[in-house]
C-alpha cells in the first residue's frame, strides 16, 4: 500500500478541471460542450431529484436550464484537485435565477470527473440545491471573504 506522498496527480486532468470551472463560471456552453466526450456519463444528486445521463448535449442543456437563464451571475469559489485518476471539482456561485430574479441565491456543487481520451468521460455532482441569500444569514460571512461583493438589489 502506497502512502499519501506517492500519490500521482496528472496535469491533463488538472488543466481539464480549470478549465471546466472557467467556461462553467462565464457560462461558455461552447467551451463546456468541448471538454465532454460525447458520450459522457453525466449524473448529478439534486435535493429533489437525480440525473443520470450518457450525452454531452443532455449534460450541457442541464448546466444550462441551471444557470443559463439568470440574469446577474457571480462566481463566489471554484476548487479543484486530482486524486490518481480522479479530478475533484467545487464551486460555489451567487445568482438571481430566471424564476426569481427578485431574490439573490447562493448554491454550491461539488464533484469528481474522469478523464478519458483528452475529454471528460465521467462527471458526478452533489448540489445543494438554491438558497435565498437572506435565509442564509451568511452576507457577512460573504462579504468578508469577498469584499468587492456588490449585490444588486431588484
Amino acid at each position: 500500500m502506497g502512502t499519501l506522498a506517492e500519490v500521482k496527480t496528472s496535469a491533463v486532468s488538472d488543466k481539464r478541471a480549470a478549465m471546466f470551472l472557467d467556461a462553467l463560471g462565464r457560462r461558455d456552453y461552447d467551451a463546456l460542450s468541448s471538454l465532454l466526450a460525447p458520450n459522457v456519463w453525466f449524473r448529478a444528486l439534486l435535493p429533489r431529484k437525480l440525473y443520470d445521463l450518457d450525452n454531452r448535449q443532455e449534460a450541457i442543456a442541464t448546466f444550462r436550464s441551471w444557470f443559463g437563464g439568470a440574469a446577474d451571475f457571480q462566481v463566489l469559489e471554484t476548487d479543484h484537485h486530482t486524486l490518481v485518476s480522479r479530478e475533484y471539482i467545487r464551486y460555489r456561485f451567487l445568482l438571481r435565477p430566471d424564476w426569481g430574479p427578485e431574490q439573490w441565491h447562493v448554491i454550491e456543487q461539488v464533484g469528481f470527473f474522469r478523464v478519458k481520451e483528452g475529454s471528460i468521460s465521467r462527471l458526478d455532482l452533489v448540489c445543494t440545491g438554491f438558497f435565498p441569500l437572506e435565509e442564509l444569514e451568511a452576507l457577512d460571512c460573504l462579504r468578508e471573504r469577498r469584499p468587492h461583493l456588490e449585490l444588486k438589489r431588484a
